[in-house]
């Protein structure tokens, strides 16, 4: 059985699609700034570093949310 401190010590690892997913899903789930900002954070401490540009990018944004709606609407 796994202990909190266990699965504090397991290292995570992401995709950029994951990290991605959850960001437009923070968006569609609670639609604001500092949700999209806080979950970008969070995801970007699991991505590889040569993978984060995009998620950085979210963050640093003026309007994330603005930013996060327009990525989806222009997926191809």
């Amino acid at each position: 059985m796994h202990t909190p401190r266990d699965l504090q010590s397991e290292q995570i690892s992401l995709t950029l699609l994951d990290a991605t997913l959850a960001v437009f899903l923070a968006a569609r789930i609670h639609g604001t700034n500092s949700a999209i900002k806080a979950t970008a954070k969070r995801c970007a401490k699991h991505l590889p570093r040569s993978k984060r540009d995009l998620i950085f990018a979210i963050v640093d944004s003026a309007e994330p949310l603005k930013l996060v709606n327009y990525l989806a609407e222009h997926l191809d």
